[in-house]
């Protein structure tokens, strides 16, 4: 069978060419235009190209710098000693709290969560918190980490919160922490059990940065960037360390914390 090369007419072929010329042109007036505006803002591609990973529609994934902020800081403890006042009641062969060698040790010997809250009764809203910390003991599917923007009820010390979760086989996890109409306190995870390399295994110390800003709140460890959160729900709040014995885990599990700041941001 023969081939067949139809050839169109030329006042056809003329007016394709003038809306490709058309065309052209407004997607170069329009790349100008958003090249501009990106420049202004002051993005780079690679900060583009990090915006969204496809985490829950209440996160938004942005790469940023923290430096630290100017000034003294609104909470600072060397632990060396308990001069700040922390609680550290303990019970042998159920919970233990302890500072030493420039640390406090919380402990859960009975599978269930031990927070230890900032003494003084501290109450935070945009702030940038730094604090070392480490699953000492127990197996790696404990979690220990912080809670921010805490509140208390007639029930609970922390009713309500965010509650930072690192594990000691190198994942992460956010809760928000509410009361119901009984006045008892539950959460709901708000980003899912994650697995990230920037987070060191059981046994090895992780840097950790969190920078709250009125709805915005981001999570850096080891300085890298792992999530920002926005939401409206707590406005300020407590701030405390825990330690969770989770219950498919062997009985006990020992964190510690070290080096802790909190800085004040505009």
């Amino acid at each position: 069978m023969p081939s067949y090369a139809v050839e169109e007419p030329s006042g056809h072929r003329t007016g394709i060419r003038s809306q490709l010329i058309y065309f052209l042109c407004v997607v170069l007036g329009l790349s100008l235009f958003l090249f501009a505006g990106i420049h202004a803002a002051g993005l780079s591609p690679s900060n583009i190209t990090a915006l969204y990973s496809g985490v829950p529609s209440n996160t938004i994934q942005l790469k940023e710098s923290f430096p630290r902020p100017q000034g003294s800081p609104l909470f600072t403890d060397p632990l060396v000693d308990n001069n700040s006042g922390w609680n550290l009641h303990s019970v042998p062969g159920t919970y233990a709290v302890a500072i030493a060698n420039g640390q406090i040790s919380l402990e859960c010997d009975n599978n269930k969560l031990l927070w230890e809250l900032l003494p003084g009764e501290r109450v935070f809203s945009n702030f940038e918190l730094s604090v070392n910390a480490t699953l000492s003991k127990g197996e790696a599917n404990n979690g220990y980490g912080i809670y921010i923007r805490g509140s208390a009820n007639a029930n609970s010390d922390l009713a309500s919160y965010y509650r930072f979760e690192l594990y000691g086989d190198g994942s992460y996890a956010i809760f928000k922490g509410y009361s119901d109409q009984n006045g008892v306190s539950t959460s709901t995870k708000i980003v899912d059990y994650t697995l990230n390399p920037a987070i060191h295994k059981q046994g090895k110390t992780n840097h950790i940065l969190i920078v709250a800003q009125g709805a915005y709140i981001s999570f850096v460890v080891n300085n890298r960037f792992l999530v920002s959160l926005s939401d409206t729900s707590y406005a300020s709040g407590s701030v405390a360390l825990f330690v969770a014995n989770l219950p498919q885990a062997a009985p006990g599990a020992q964190a510690q914390f070290s080096q802790f700041n909190i800085y004040a941001i505009a």
